[in-house]
């Protein structure tokens, strides 16, 4: 839910600020007065237009939050004050209106109005946009003017020169809880008629509690739509807001002492308001007392000392599984099962031998690594994975194996395993031969075998295939895959488990077309050796 704007702060300061109160800068009189004008003007406009963008970003827990306002205004000059705010952040979505005297809004007694003055309904439009921050707020002030008569001023202020004016620049903000402003610059710029067409603020203000300190960095964009005139304020169907009594309050607060969990990254803030003060923030998993929850969703917490909130759909009464996203390759320390989640209660989807290389994609808060596992996502319990391959003593001594000849050479095998480990190859030159007559391809044996493979040495082999017949010529055929063909060549991926090569330069070729690559085809050929041959075997005809 955290958008990852920026990484850290690095305040450039563009004032500096001396012990002690600092006198009120002179300005140049033409640029005071034009910049004075120019913000008062917006009062002598009969409607506002405007989109806000806010980014607020934490120096050390790094977290950040993003807040837009659409505000639309008509009926100043008039005195029939109309607006529409729509505010949107990471937390949530709120849309609000004035009209006739009365502010709608939304709570968890549902839509709801309440009876507001115009001058009430204008500071609280001012808190969303600054509009009235005149030159007697401020440190620093001066102007560049573009050939296209448009005029960009630069501002700064500090601390001693807003005064109490925080308060509206960090809304819901108190001085009880150690809000200070450090440093406020930005621009505003004008069209060739003295109109703001656009402003900037940045601010760093530091949070303390206690002995601990957070320190923020945020950027406020504003652009006023001056081309829209008049502005037309529409409004939804408000006839189902009820009527809010002047005794019962928006916002109750009911005591609730707990530990909850946060179950994403979530803002801290000094309000429970989408557009309060961004007082620090929580990691997703974190535990958190909560010391009661308001009537329109929020939750007070203990934050540092001090008193917080945090949007209510971001809690939880039991501890999330929270999984970070991650990557690399990692090693099994010794033989561990994949399972289907992150649980010993989660379906083995295989297992990893030791040594075994595996790619992760994340990991969670309860010491589980999110891998790739054949095609699929499986978890593997942390303590059986490590970053460095783990050195595998490979050496076997007097182990038992059998399965089917895929190659039989003088000195060596290859057979294919029947434990499903693939193809193994064995030293024959000092074995023991326990055989009926001979080995040929395709027969099942058993072999007894010691050493560190590459081949294996093997003691004992057995083979019990009897081949009294094979001196007969008989049509042995295979089927499966093609995997090569040239006109001369064709290699045979065989159903059976069998790696065939056959010269099909005199065979009969009855298809259509061709061997094609991928195809599934059936080849016949002679042999008196029971129909062993996996090499350049002559083939009598091949079907598609």
């Amino acid at each position: 839910m955290r958008r990852k704007w920026l990484t850290g702060i690095v305040c450039a300061a563009f004032i500096t600020v001396i012990f002690g109160i600092a006198a009120q800068a002179a300005f140049e009189a033409s640029v005071e007065t034009a910049y004075n004008t120019a913000i008062q003007g917006l009062d002598a406009l009969d409607g506002l237009d405007v989109s806000v963008t806010e980014r607020t970003a934490a120096a050390q827990t790094n977290l950040s939050a993003v807040k837009d306002v659409t505000l639309q205004v008509c009926g100043i000059k008039t005195n029939s004050l109309k607006a529409s705010i729509q505010v949107n952040t990471d937390e949530s979505q709120s849309e609000s209106y004035y009209y006739n005297n009365y502010y709608y809004t939304a709570s968890s007694d549902g839509n709801i109005k309440r009876e507001m003055d115009g001058s009430d309904a204008w500071q609280l439009i001012n808190s969303h946009i600054y509009l009235d921050m005149t030159s007697n707020y401020l440190k620093m002030l001066c102007a560049e003017t573009a050939e296209d008569g448009s005029t960009l001023y630069r501002f700064a202020a500090t601390a001693d020169t807003l005064g109490d004016y925080f308060q509206k620049l960090l809304q819901g903000a108190s001085e009880g809880q150690g809000l200070v402003i450090d440093s406020l610059q930005g621009t505003m710029q004008t069209d060739k008629e003295g109109r703001i067409i656009q402003r900037t603020i940045q601010m760093v203000y530091t949070v303390t509690t206690g002995e601990n300190q957070e320190t923020f960095l945020m950027q406020s964009e504003a652009v006023f739509h001056q081309d829209k005139d008049p502005v037309q304020v529409t409004f939804p169907d408000l006839s189902g807001y009820k009527k809010l009594e002047p005794e019962k309050p928006v916002e109750t607060i009911t005591p609730l002492v707990r530990t909850v969990y946060v179950t994403a990254d979530v803002n801290v803030r000094a309000a429970g308001d989408i557009s309060a003060a961004i007082l620090g923030g929580f990691y997703a998993g974190s535990g958190v007392t909560q010391t009661g929850y308001t009537s329109d969703g929020w939750i007070q917490v203990q934050y540092n000392e001090t008193t917080g909130y945090i949007w209510g759909d971001y809690i939880s009464t039991t501890k999330p599984v929270i999984t970070k996203n991650g990557s690399g390759t990692m090693y099994a320390t010794a033989e561990v099962n994949v399972r289907s989640t992150y649980s010993s209660e989660g379906t083995i989807l295989g297992v990893l031998r030791k040594g075994q290389s595996v790619d992760i994609t994340g990991t969670t808060n309860n010491n589980w690594i999110r891998v790739k596992y054949n095609g699929q996502t499986g978890y593997v319990y942390a303590d059986y994975l490590s970053w460095s391959e783990p050195v595998v003593n490979t050496y076997v001594k007097n182990a038992y194996v059998s399965g089917t000849v895929t190659d039989a050479s003088y000195g060596t095998i290859t057979i294919l395993r029947d434990d499903g480990q693939g193809t193994a190859v064995f030293n024959t030159t000092y074995a023991s031969m326990n055989l009926k007559d001979t080995i040929y391809t395709g027969d099942w044996v058993e072999i007894f075998y010691y050493g560190t493979g590459a081949p294996y040495t093997a003691s004992i082999v057995s083979d019990y295939t009897s081949h009294e017949e094979s001196g007969k010529m008989q049509s042995y055929t295979a089927e499966g895959i093609v995997t090569s063909c040239t006109r001369n060549k064709l290699e045979l991926s065989g159903s059976d488990g069998f790696y065939r090569m056959f010269d099909i330069s005199e065979a009969d070729i009855e298809m259509p077309q061709y061997p094609q690559v991928g195809q599934y085809v059936m080849v016949t050929w002679m042999s008196s050796t029971g129909g062993s041959e996996t090499r350049n075997v002559p083939a009598m005809r091949v079907m598609g």
